[in-house]
């Protein structure tokens, strides 16, 4: 089934940069994947769309190796970590350790979001030699505290990994650069969801003999592009901005973005924990903005939902832990007290990775302390049943129309979903409920019920 179903996307991919149009309209997740497999480099990323601007010579790499044309994700499962077992393993993946983390380097954890794992990560593996680079995100602006203007960036010595530091509320086309870290030996990426994805899929392409011969030049290009990739890392994603949108945010508000040293979560850990001592935890739920002045700035995502929405989040079949990734770093899951501040939520699930943060933590790189599993476990099954099914955000209508107009309820029950008996893997797992529940479904049903396409997961 699998094999006819690739056959027919081959025969749709003949159309060129025409096919992938389709995915453009309503599920790009702006990856950039495709500017890297065009061998006439007749696409780009403008305004982070894949832009036509040569000749395009109908080869359908761009449509084939597209995350979101087609997704062979019993291939990949197959290919990489095995059957999922049970409940746990159905939710992240078959992991090989999990626990919560912080940089035990204080440049590092002063600099990053939240608790630094991931730079502390890429900065231990350019130290030790592991890699010879890493693909990663930047920032535009590096005057900015924070800067949500992210640029691909190659990482070739330890140090540099720093420019990497604190999160970008933005989606961006990460594996444009990809013909570019491919040149080192060896190399890591790190990218959301969307981005393991893609690579995961070139991966098999390249790899499975079914898959390999029907989609033959694809597979030639992926050996080049792949051979020397070493970890896929993900930061965990429940859902992005689009291009733009905190500008206009910041805009609207009377804000410049070199005076922002806090938006969302993002925070120097020092000034929340002398402000916020002892207070609840979740405040990181909240949207609200702090600026050098001492100014707060509270404001709600639903006011800025034209501005903010990428459909291409909607659609994502991967629900906060991306289970195809080799590690995956997040901040859901990652508390242990609910007045706590300042840890990453890991889920390790290749063993050469478990082994490099196990020695992380021995040579005092980084604190490692273990995940609440359990609290919470009937509190969110509760929850979970309670959730509506509906279409609350109104994906229907956006489809249609292009605008976006929610229930008032959708509000209420994501309000809802925030419970502070809920912690650790058991709040994790409320949110993917709610991420499948209200955004994914939904999304996938008003695409095909306009006839326009959605992902097919094979």
């Amino acid at each position: 089934m699998v094999a006819e179903a690739c056959k027919k996307h081959l025969e749709i991919s003949k159309a060129g940069f025409e096919a992938l149009t389709r995915v453009i309209e309503f599920s790009c997740s702006a990856c950039g994947l495709c500017v890297s497999l065009c061998p006439t480099e007749a696409i780009a990323m403008q305004n982070n769309v894949p832009t036509l601007v040569g000749q395009c010579t109908k080869c359908g790499f761009c449509y084939q190796g597209c995350p979101r044309s087609f997704f062979p994700l019993g291939k990949v499962k197959e290919r990489f970590f095995g059957a999922e077992q049970s409940e746990v393993e159905t939710r992240v993946g078959r992991c090989v350790d999990r626990f919560t983390a912080r940089s035990l380097t204080d440049e590092i954890f002063d600099r990053g979001a939240n608790g630094g794992t991931a730079t502390a990560l890429l900065y231990y593996l350019l130290e030790k030699n592991i890699v010879d680079a890493v693909l990663h995100l930047g920032k535009i602006h590096e005057d900015c505290c924070i800067c949500h203007h992210a640029k691909t960036i190659i990482s070739t010595r330890p140090e540099e990994t720093l420019r990497g530091s604190k999160s970008k509320n933005q989606i961006s086309p990460v594996l444009h650069d990809l013909k570019k870290v491919a040149e080192y030996p060896r190399y890591a990426v790190v990218g959301l969801s969307c981005h393991v994805q893609a690579l995961r899929k070139l991966q098999v392409i390249r790899d499975d003999p079914e898959l390999k011969e029907i989609f033959k030049g694809l597979a030639k290009t992926a050996e080049k592009l792949l051979q020397n990739l070493k970890f896929v890392i993900a930061i965990n994603c429940f859902s992005n901005t689009k291009y733009g949108g905190i500008d206009k945010i910041y805009q609207k508000l009377g804000i410049r973005e070199e005076d922002v040293i806090k938006y969302a979560e993002d925070t120097k850990k020092s000034l929340y924990q002398f402000l916020n001592e002892g207070k609840n935890f979740f405040w990181y739920v909240q949207d609200n903005i702090m600026t050098r002045d001492g100014k707060f700035f509270p404001f709600k995502y639903t006011d800025y939902l034209e501005d903010v929405i990428f459909m291409g989040c909607m659609v994502c079949p991967s629900f906060i832990g991306c289970k195809e990734a080799d590690a995956s770093i997040g901040i859901t899951a990652s508390e242990i007290k609910v007045s706590e501040f300042g840890y990453n939520s890991v889920l390790v699930r290749n063993p050469e990775l478990g082994a490099i943060f196990s020695a992380m933590a021995a040579e005092g790189k980084l604190l490692k302390r273990p995940m609440w599993d359990n609290r919470g476990t009937y509190m969110r099954k509760f929850v979970e049943r309670v959730l509506p099914s509906n279409d609350l955000m109104n994906m229907s209508g956006y489809v249609a129309t292009g605008k976006w107009n929610p229930s008032e309820d959708l509000f209420k029950s994501a309000s809802s979903a925030h419970n502070a008996r809920i912690m650790g893997l058991q709040r994790l797992f409320l949110a993917q409920t709610v991420k499948r529940k209200m955004m994914f479904e939904p999304a996938m049903k008003a695409l095909k019920a306009c006839g326009k396409l959605a992902t097919e997961i094979l």
